[in-house]
Order: C-alpha cells, then structure tokens, then sequence
C-alpha cells in the first residue's frame, strides 16, 4: 500500500524537522513549505493526503492558503491541520479544523493525523 503523504507547512525550521520526523518514523511519506505560496505549489503537483499548517508565516499566511483551498474544488476535501501558537486559531479557520497547539506533543499530532486520514 502507498504510504500517506503529509504536506508540513511551516516556517519554523524546528517544527518543520520535529513533524517530518515523526511523520515519517510511523510511516508517512512528507514534504515540506515554508509559507503559503511554496504550500501551494506543492498542493498542485503533488495533492498530498493531508496539510499540517501553521497560520502565522511569511509571504503567505496559512489562514490565506486554507481559504484558497476552500475555494477549489480539487483541493477542498484535502483534510487541514492548523499547528499553530496563535491564541485564538481556531477562529481563523473552520470549526471543524482540529487545531494542535504549539509546541506539538508526538501524541497529540498523531492521533489528529490518524483520524484527519481515517485510520
């Protein structure tokens, strides 16, 4: 069976390294953004099964590139992870996004990306 692929949006090179990591020692296949333009390039060639994102970065927030995905029809059932510091994050995004709060524990990130894929 192919491996999950997990996009990791993150500008924090710590974090990113962190859910990579982990991600990949329980057998998920992972690339990586560093802000919301980048994300979005990679949403478009490789379509990954899940996005863990962040909403505070760079260029593009994670905020704006959860509403671009809303808006595409091809993207709107990829299932969305907010990791973020943000008190309040919740509200940036839909009700129903799980949001981890950060910094992430193993389990917590876990179990929400189990679920978010259905396994």
């Amino acid at each position: 069976m192919a491996k999950k692929h997990v996009l990791v949006v993150d500008d924090e090179k710590d974090i990113v390294e962190f859910l990579t990591q982990l991600l990949e020692d329980n057998d998920y296949r992972v690339s990586s953004a560093s802000d919301g333009v980048e994300a979005m390039e990679l949403v478009t060639n490789e379509k990954p099964d899940l996005i863990l994102l962040d909403l505070q970065m760079p260029e593009e927030t994670g905020t704006g590139l959860y509403r671009k995905l809303q808006h595409k029809k091809e993207y709107k059932s990829i299932p969305v992870i907010v990791i973020s510091g943000l008190a309040g994050s919740y509200v940036a995004v839909s009700k129903s996004v799980p949001v981890i709060d950060k910094p992430p524990k193993e389990e917590n990130v876990l179990q929400e990306v189990r679920k978010a894929l259905g396994e």
